[in-house]
């Protein structure tokens, strides 16, 4: 049996290695070309009954498609008129990403002094006990419904981006 020969192509070693790490650099800077999500300001009001909710957290999400991974959610803080501006988590830059979002807004954090540590007799010495639960402050606006904090709740960022976003909770 006859094995049929073989052509190679000559190889010019003085070119082909740095060319070929210039395309592969190229192809390496270009991962995620084109993928890149829309970044746009947002800025608002957060109102609890009629009144401005100073001192909330707000927390989004962009919400993909399928498989797809949106991106990096924001996050803010509402000042003493409840006006908020979201900032994006990665990179740390001012903005949202363009598109549907969960919505989070924590209750503002009490003022009131924390409670005093707890203590306990163990073996007949009086120790202190690191719980959290004693450690966590009561919130000042009272029942806080689980639905505002859950990501139950939608913003939808347009392309244009928002300067008026008025969030209303019920009281």
């Amino acid at each position: 049996m006859k094995i049929p020969a073989r052509r190679f192509m000559p190889v010019h070693r003085g070119h082909s290695l740095p060319a070929a790490s210039l395309l592969v650099a190229a192809l390496l800077a270009c991962v995620g070309c084109g993928g890149a999500a829309d970044v746009v300001p947002v800025s608002g009001v957060v109102l609890y009954g009629d009144q401005p909710l100073a001192g909330a957290g707000i927390t989004t999400q962009p919400i993909g498609q399928g498989t797809e991974n949106p991106g990096s959610g924001s996050f803010g803080k509402t000042d003493e008129q409840g006006r908020f501006t979201l900032e994006l988590v990665t990179p740390a830059m001012p903005g949202a990403i363009v598109g549907e979002h969960r919505l989070m807004i924590n209750p503002p954090a009490t003022t009131a002094a924390p409670a005093a540590p707890a203590t306990q007799i163990v073996d007949g010495v009086e120790v202190f006990v690191d719980d959290p639960q004693t450690r966590r402050a009561p919130q000042a606006t009272g029942a806080w419904p689980a639905s505002f904090s859950d990501g139950s709740l939608r913003l939808v960022v347009p392309p244009a981006g928002l300067t008026d976003a008025k969030i209303s909770i019920p009281r």
